[in-house]
Order: C-alpha cells, then structure tokens, then sequence
C-alpha cells in the first residue's frame, strides 16, 4: 500500500529578514502519522510550524502541504484552513469569555467570517466537540477559571472544531501538572484515531513527545535528524 505525503518540504530555507533560522531543511509527514519534533528553544520549531501554516514564506526550498506548494499568498490561506492549531498553554486574560465562544472561534474562516455570523451547525458543532473532549459540563463557564489542563482540552477543542485533517499542536503536554499531563496525552491519541488526524507536534522535551508521537525528530541547527 502506497503511503501518501500530507506535508513534503525539501531544501527549506526560512528565517526572518537577513537571519536564517532553517537550513536546506527535509521533512516528509505522511497521512495519519503522529509525528514529534523535539529541540531546544530557539532551535526553529515556531519558525517550521510558521512556514507549514503558511504564516510566513520560505526564503528557498519547496513545501507542499496535502499536495499544494505553498507558492502564493492565496494557496497559503486556503491551505490553512486545512490545519488545526493548538498553540502553547498560557494563562488567558480575564475577560468574561465562555469555553463555548472561545471553541466557537475555531470555526472562523471555516463556518463564519467577517460578513458571515455563525450558524446553528456551527454552535452544535462546538457542542459535538465538547461532548467530545469532556468538557460539556463546562460549555457556558468562563475560560479564565479553567485549570490548566481544561484550558488546553479547549486548545485541543478550538482545533478539533475546524474539521482539518492535520493537527500541529505546540508543547502540547509540557507546562501541565503530571496528572494533566496523562489526560490530555491519552485525549490526543484519542481524537486521532477518531478523526482519522496527522499529527505534528512540537517540544523541547523529548519525553514529552514520547506517549503520542509514531516517530520522534530532532531539530538541530536548522536541520531535522534521527533521533
């Protein structure tokens, strides 16, 4: 059987202004893999979850995700409605935004947009991926009471809730207290195999990656290697 790449990037060079943070880069993440990234803060991680996002352009190289280059601002868009994202855990403010509006907010660009309000598939959505995630009972509380493992299953949530079959998810387990560390690994591997998701997920931590990951990289000084 055939292996089909999602995302293929070769001879990636990528950085900001004159300061070139990956170097003639090669990755190939094939369709329903759960691939780990592991280096050391500043190694690049951010700046190669940037150029699959199509955030930002490669300097050189080629990258293609499901099967499109990423050669104009245009298909850069399209292609990242195409992506889920769970940034890093951080505490969020203090205004009064319900679990529901924030997963609602993974619908933008997808569902609803600018000229567009959301639908009632969109919101029974919200509350599809909440039953999902166990978090229904805390559909209406604000997101700032969460404890920190709640916050990132509604990180996990706002992601699930686009329907993108590609996942990139940021530290995803590091800054939790062991026992949320367990819950939210175990609710990847999860959501994974339910939704048939590529996963890629970044960490300085190897061991963090370890419970989730098919296979396990290294990024260092701007190159991907066996780990």
């Amino acid at each position: 059987m055939t292996r089909e790449a999602v995302v293929k990037i070769r001879d990636l060079i990528a950085g900001y202004g004159r300061h070139q943070v990956l170097q003639q880069l090669d990755l190939t993440v094939w369709r329903g893999e759960a691939l780990g990234i592991a280096g050391k803060n500043g190694a690049g991680k951010t700046t190669l979850f940037k150029v699959i996002l199509g955030l930002i352009a490669p300097l050189a190289g080629f990258v293609s995700v499901q099967g499109r280059m990423l050669d104009t601002p245009r298909v850069r868009r399209l292609v990242r409605c195409q992506i889920g994202y769970v940034p890093q855990l951080h505490t969020p403010g203090k205004m009064p935004v319900s679990v529901h509006d924030v997963v609602l907010m993974g619908r933008w660009s997808k569902g609803f947009g600018f000229f567009k309000r959301p639908t009632m598939q969109d919101r029974q959505k919200v509350s599809e991926i909440l039953r999902e995630i166990g978090m229904s009972h805390k559909e209406w509380q604000e997101v700032h009471l969460l404890s920190g493992g709640e916050q990132q299953k509604v990180s996990i949530g706002r992601a699930l809730v686009r329907e993108a079959p590609i996942l990139l998810l940021d530290e995803p387990s590091t800054y939790l207290d062991h026992g949320s560390q367990v819950e939210i690994i175990e609710l990847i591997k999860t959501v994974r195999l339910k939704h048939h998701l590529t996963l890629i997920m970044i960490s300085h931590d190897p061991e963090h990656l370890e419970g989730m990951s098919d296979r396990i990289l290294l990024l260092k000084n701007g190159r991907l290697e066996e780990r």
